[in-house]
């Protein structure tokens, strides 16, 4: 008893030292527990994706290929620690073939992808930059390139696409995404995702288009999240300290106005679908599989709303554009926020978008939307997939099923029911 009166007579004249060291310790225990429980997650999953590297393949074919097209300086130089840590030992386990190919500056995922040849599947590690890029450089090619599967290993700041395809999280349940990222290569369970297409408009050279798969975005709001990073010092809170030391300045684009034209959302018809010419070579950029998209003719479909076109002038502070499903059609939604918000109001609304609370109505649905902006400021930028853009005159397309992305397996069958 005497003891313990003397710890507690210790503990209580040094109680700043104590406060410290518990504080140490329970972290220390924190850190322990998390990394024992990775350590039976992973070896679960080695010992699950063994089974499939121990199968037996026929003579005549060799181990399935596929190419990873890693961003080793995404989330801050992370990410080629993790992917060769918790991502490429299962892919090995399970008797594929892997080929890593490291991006080397902005830009270098899309060249990768358009003169890439000989794979199965392409495998992106990294953020939605380097995704975004590559769904560029994929569907910039024009031999049905788009047919083979596209995987994601969500190792990046921004995960948007990977945080819809497999459950997010941090510590314990970031790795357990990333192991369902890789079984569902491993177990080869897919399914398709629309894509938006963007195409300049009123431009002497035409340019190719560019491809995203979230969102276009142009605001104030998503200026300062972006600034977010600058921050860092307020730790989890960078995001909340950035709409309070954003909220009054008027360098953001409070002002976004413009016109666009749109059309009606269409399930296909002889008006909106467009027949690819037959391309004839003598060889393959990708090995074929047996599987191909179900295509249904849909040249003798007749919609005459379908060409139907109505236009709208907006001024708001938030101006989106998203890719949904409504009723199994797919369609491109155009969400504007308030004309005008006080300091608090800014606040107040930026901080609930943080917790997830996005209150965005979908004031559109279309089709096609064109885009004119009206006298932009100089240097502002519209975001396509968290990447800057020049704001110009631009056409969006929604392009149903464009991309085939390994996913869950009830991700899969949710999928397909919706589409019924």
């Amino acid at each position: 008893m005497e003891r313990i009166i003397k710890i507690g007579k210790t503990l209580r004249n040094n109680w700043k030292k104590s406060v410290l060291g518990a504080v140490v310790l329970y972290y220390g225990a924190a850190t322990a527990k998390e990394r024992y429980e990775i350590n039976i997650l992973m070896r679960a999953a080695c010992k699950e994706a063994a089974k499939y590297g121990d199968a037996l393949i026929p003579m005549d074919r060799n181990p399935t290929l596929i190419t990873i097209i890693l961003n080793p300086v995404a989330n801050k130089r992370k990410a080629k620690k993790d992917f060769e840590k918790y991502c490429e030992p299962l892919l090995h386990l399970a008797g594929l073939q892997v080929d890593v190919i490291q991006t080397t500056s902005e830009g270098h995922a899309k060249e990768i992808v358009e003169t890439l040849r000989g794979t199965e599947a392409i495998i992106v590690a990294g953020g939605d930059g380097t995704l975004s890029e590559t769904v560029t450089g994929l569907l910039r090619r024009n031999d049905d390139a788009n047919r083979f599967p596209l995987g994601v290993l969500p190792l990046g700041r921004t995960n948007s696409v990977g945080n819809t395809l497999f459950p997010r999280g941090d510590g314990v349940a970031k790795v357990k995404q990333l192991i369902e990222a890789c079984m569902a290569i491993v177990e080869n369970n897919t399914t398709w995702k629309n894509v938006m297409k963007i195409e300049p408009l009123n431009e002497e050279t035409p340019s190719k288009p560019i491809y995203a798969l979230n969102s276009m975005e142009w605001g104030a709001f998503r200026e300062t999240q972006a600034k977010k990073d600058k921050y860092w010092i307020y730790g989890p809170f960078r995001e909340y300290a950035s709409y309070i030391f954003n909220g009054y300045k008027n360098t953001l684009s409070w002002d976004c106005r413009g016109t666009i034209k749109y059309t009606p959302p269409c399930s296909g018809c002889s008006n909106c679908v467009v027949k690819k010419p037959e391309v004839k070579r003598k060889w393959t950029f990708f090995i074929p599989t047996k599987e191909a998209a179900s295509e249904t003719d849909l040249t003798t479909r007749i919609n005459p709303e379908c060409a139907t076109e109505s236009e709208m002038c907006f001024k708001t502070t938030d101006f989106i554009i998203q890719p949904q499903v409504s009723d199994g059609v797919p369609s491109l939604n155009v969400g504007l926020a308030k004309n005008s918000y006080s300091y608090f109001e800014f606040v107040s609304e930026g901080w609930r978008r943080a917790k997830g609370d996005d209150n965005r109505s979908a004031v559109v649905q279309a089709r096609t939307i064109e885009l004119q902006p009206q006298e932009p400021k100089p240097d502002v930028v519209i975001a396509i997939d968290q990447e800057e853009f020049e704001v110009k005159p631009v056409k969006i397309t929604i392009l149903p099923n464009k991309v085939k992305f390994f996913c869950r397996p009830e991700l899969k069958l949710y999928n397909e029911i919706r589409y019924l």
